[in-house]
């Protein structure tokens, strides 16, 4: 999925050659490209660097400390160096430039911008097989990104309704022993007024019913009256018949 990113710098400053100051540029950018090429990264980047305090706007020698970063993990200062390498006038150049930098953006999982990159380098250049196969498998990637993270979503969705649905049932469930606990309590105290009142009731001595107490006492006046009526007529009778009474003679 990578093209080299050395050597280009070389060919463009081996026309400075022939003063001192350019062979010691020169001398930095070709040890920088064989430090790369050794695989000594860091190395290389201080050679670049060196060079870069001259020349800090040449577009290929931002390439190739781009393509440094890139190798070693540099990758957003490497997007960086490979966008300042487009301003270069030479159309290779550009081509490589956008091919590396979708290569650090596929690094970064930015496979949307990779996508992007990798169709302005077939732009320049259709024949590039490199590129296709890398925007095909960027396309795939991104393809599977993005299902990835609606499924992530709808899994984050589906827990956040989940804990929602069991806060609210514990609130719910909270609830109703609050009121059951409220519903017992105002029993238990009605209960205790309703004890309570019995209790004073049965110190206090309880009237009659006065339509039954009255009903009670006319009868039993009525009764009474009727027992002194028989008595009185009993004795009535009784002094009558002894009023009346005539003895006999002896």
């Amino acid at each position: 999925m990578r093209k080299s990113v050395m050597m280009r710098v070389v060919a463009i400053l081996l026309v400075l050659a022939g003063s001192a100051a350019a062979e010691g540029l020169f001398d930095k950018v070709k040890k920088g490209n064989e430090a790369m090429k050794s695989g000594d990264f860091q190395t290389a980047l201080d050679y670049y660097h060196n060079a870069e305090t001259d020349i800090p706007e040449s577009p290929e020698l931002n390439y190739n400390i781009a393509g440094a970063l890139h190798e070693d993990g540099g990758f957003e200062e490497a997007v960086d160096k490979y966008t300042r390498a487009l301003n270069t006038t030479d159309i290779e150049t550009e081509a490589q430039a956008h091919y590396n930098l979708g290569n650090t953006l596929f690094r970064m999982q930015d496979y949307q911008n990779a996508i992007q990159s990798y169709q302005k380098s077939l732009e320049i250049n259709s024949d590039d097989m490199d590129a296709k196969y890398n925007l095909e498998l960027a396309r795939r990637l991104l393809k599977e990104q993005m299902e990835q993270q609606e499924q992530q979503q709808d899994q984050q969705k589906d827990g956040q309704e989940e804990q929602e649905e069991q806060q609210q049932d514990k609130e719910q469930e909270e609830q109703q022993d609050q009121q059951g606990q409220n519903e017992d309590e105002q029993q238990q105290q009605q209960q205790q007024d309703q004890e309570n009142k019995d209790e004073q009731q049965q110190k206090q001595p309880q009237p009659q019913d006065a339509q039954q107490m009255s009903k009670e006492d006319a009868e039993r006046i009525l009764n009474a009256m009727r027992d002194d009526e028989s008595d009185i007529q009993k004795k009535i009778k009784r002094r009558k018949v002894s009023g009346n009474y005539v003895g006999k003679d002896w």
